[in-house]
């Protein structure tokens, strides 16, 4: 072997050891903090979490605060299928999920496209903190005289700080917003409303002297943030104004906007926000895969017309590198750009997906082209070939993809969708003797509710006066409307009928049978079934796996290849990239669940989890407990029996039908 080879060989070892440390090595875990006997920790989601492994204890409640700071739909939800937890994230938002671990172990979360994942590993007992995070985490602000200090709460989302000011959401009668520490505020301007208590949440990810304080001098506030820990600061507006909050050192500033409008809040509905979020990425990766292919096909069509079938009147600036480049630049850096984006921020996390394996055959693809263009005579004459038109190729048809994955991911969330709109918006409601109609939102349990024929019942209750008929088939599969007198229970979103009556709302909100569906329903999407454990433990090999054969395929045809072996080797390697894309390993089985629970709920089909769906397969025998099982929920007409000779009107001894003309009485 030359020197050369040597050295290829010994940077191929250097390079797999390093790369197997890198995605394999251990990951420092972050201890959530205790805050008011909740064990509370922020994670940021941008091209992955951070942190991605977490350690709370068992037995003690969780809250885990995600940052979103991302568009797209890959984050666009979190799942944690031991928890029964699919919660959607809105784009440059927080959103806090809450659970109980009961039992030791470690168990996964994941995005709604199994991309992206974290680990949460549960201890039996509560982990060891520095003495700094055995006390609660909380400062709050003496509040005025006669005001009862804030309770607690979920934290709602806020505003992108990159695009004006952050606006706190009211949840549970608490303003919440998640500030960033690093190198600043993120968002450095905040809006709330006066008179509301706000919560920030200092998420510190950094460990600089000039941020490990911040105070608030209008309302009282002087507390430690510990680095790379999340910190709340509780306080009360009492009058309007513009306020500043610095860093103990004076060189880092906010500024809190207090004014007299509402806040925005936290019960919007997810679902809608989601679609839109979807619909805006649909329409930014169709306008991305249209420029994409409009400056690739020329390019691809040159190469392909002159190196395959020897055309001679192609355009000769269409053969110029110069050309070329100037057509798939734009390709790479704006039509791809969100690939590589993704694809970065994942090996920044430790993690590579599919789109780590396009960045990096893309650009090797590119780069080598870019140097046989600006300076040829580093490379021998036989290797000065450009593969601008493999750097098109590969970045379009993986657009055209991403974009037919995200229209099917659309259509899971219809039955949801679906389901939701079940429910009226609005509910009469009898207090203190006068009739009002309310949000349903504000109806609670005790309210008397009247329904008038033709209408939806808002919520599940008891009769309390009238009689009428209602239609249940939605939940009972019944076809004849059910008969209700004073006592009787009906459901929410069921229709009535003829009658008018009252009743007396006993479950409401999340108690509700309809909302109890609903939620069945998102638990069995977010569940996953025994084979996609087994996927997803070979998806984390897979990518790792890819990178490194594509290095020993650049050493195997670089060493023994023939002649240009460096351009064969590179060709390769990049060929292996490329390829080798894991998004239907990681993608098929989730997208599966998701459409199928979607589908069956449509139908009337609630599907408990994954693994029941899994395991349905099994089933030789089915059996039904009533006809309404298997009716539509409406009666049909099929047939006639009582016309004129058709066996059933002899079989019944009808008489046919009298002829001509009836009789005078």
């Amino acid at each position: 072997m030359s020197v050369s080879e040597i050295l290829i060989v010994a940077g191929a070892l250097a390079l797999t050891g390093l790369m197997g440390w890198f995605f394999f090595g251990p990951k420092k875990s972050r201890l959530a903090e205790m805050a008011d006997g909740v064990q509370v920790i922020a994670v940021t989601v941008k091209g992955g979490y951070s942190p991605d492994v977490i350690q709370v204890a068992a037995g003690v409640p969780v809250r885990m605060v995600f940052d979103r700071q991302e568009s797209g739909d890959c984050t666009s939800r979190v799942v944690f299928p031991d928890f029964g937890v699919n919660q959607t994230l809105p784009a440059y938002g927080t959103t806090a999920v809450e659970f109980l671990p009961k039992e030791p172990g470690e168990f996964e979360f994941a995005c709604g496209m199994n991309m992206i994942r974290g680990r949460l590993q549960v201890v039996g007992e509560s982990p060891a903190q520095p003495e700094t995070a055995q006390r609660s985490a909380v400062a709050v602000a003496d509040p005025p005289e006669g005001v009862d200090q804030p309770g607690g709460s979920v934290p709602g989302g806020r505003g992108d700080g990159a695009t004006g000011p952050g606006t706190a959401e009211a949840s549970d009668a608490v303003q919440t917003i998640t500030v960033t520490v690093k190198d600043g505020y993120n968002p450095e301007t905040i809006q709330v409303a006066l008179g509301v208590p706000v919560r920030i949440l200092f998420d510190r990810q950094e460990s600089s002297g000039c941020s490990s304080r911040v105070l608030i001098p209008a309302f009282g506030v002087n507390q430690n943030l510990p680095a790379f820990e999340t910190t709340a600061v509780e306080f009360l507006t009492t009058e309007t104004g513009q306020f500043e909050f610095t860093c103990g050192m004076g060189m880092l500033h906010g500024r809190i906007l207090v004014g007299d409008a509402p806040v925005t809040t936290a019960a919007g509905d997810p679902a809608a926000a989601e679609e839109a979020e979807r619909k805006q990425e649909i329409a930014d990766i169709t306008r991305r895969v249209v420029i994409a292919a409009v400056l690739t096909a020329p390019v691809l069509l040159t190469v392909m017309l002159t190196q395959f079938f020897a055309v001679t009147w192609v355009p000769g600036l269409l053969l110029n590198r110069w050309t070329q480049l100037a057509l798939i630049a734009p390709v790479m850096f704006y039509a791809g750009w969100p690939i590589h984006r993704t694809g970065w921020l994942a090996l920044s996390h430790r993690t590579a997906d599919m789109n780590s394996l396009i960045t990096l055959g893309t650009i090797a693809a590119f780069g080598y082209s870019l140097v046989v263009t600006l300076a040829p005579g580093l490379l021998p004459t036989q290797v000065q070939e450009v593969y601008y038109e493999a750097v098109g190729v590969i970045i379009t048809l993986i657009l055209i993809g991403r974009l037919l994955e995200t229209k099917a991911k659309a259509g899971t969330g219809e039955a949801i969708r679906t389901l939701i709109g079940l429910q009226p918006r609005t509910a009469r409601v009898i207090r203190d003797g006068v009739e009002l109609e309310l949000p349903i939102e504000d109806v609670v349990a005790g309210d008397v509710v009247v329904v008038r024929p033709g209408e939806k019942l808002p919520v599940d209750g008891q009769v309390s006066e009238g009689t009428s008929s209602v239609d249940e088939s939605m939940v009972t599969g019944e076809p004849i409307p059910a008969t209700k007198v004073a006592g009787d229970v009906v459901i929410g979103a069921t229709i009535n009928q003829t009658g008018s009556f009252r009743y007396v709302a006993t479950k409401v909100g999340a108690e509700t049978m309809l909302a109890q569906i609903i939620d069945l329903v998102r638990a069995a999407q977010g569940s996953k079934a025994p084979i996609q454990r087994l996927v997803d433990k070979v998806s984390s090999f897979f990518v790792p796996a890819v990178i490194a054969i594509a290095i020993w395929t650049f050493v195997i045809w670089a060493v023994v290849g023939p002649p240009p072996a460096f351009i064969f080797a590179l060709v390769a390697a990049v060929s292996v990239l490329i390829i080798a894309c894991p998004c239907a390993l990681g993608l098929a089985t989730p997208l599966s669940i998701t459409v199928g629970t979607g589908k069956g709920a449509t139908s009337g089909i609630l599907i408990r989890s994954a693994e029941a769906l899994e395991s349905a397969h099994k089933v030789n025998t089915v059996i039904l407990d009533k006809t309404g099982t298997l009716t539509k929920g409406a009666p049909a007409r099929t047939d006639d029996p009582a016309a004129e000779g058709s066996p059933a009107a002899r079989r019944m001894g009808l008489a046919p039908p009298r002829q001509g003309p009836p009789a005078p009485p």
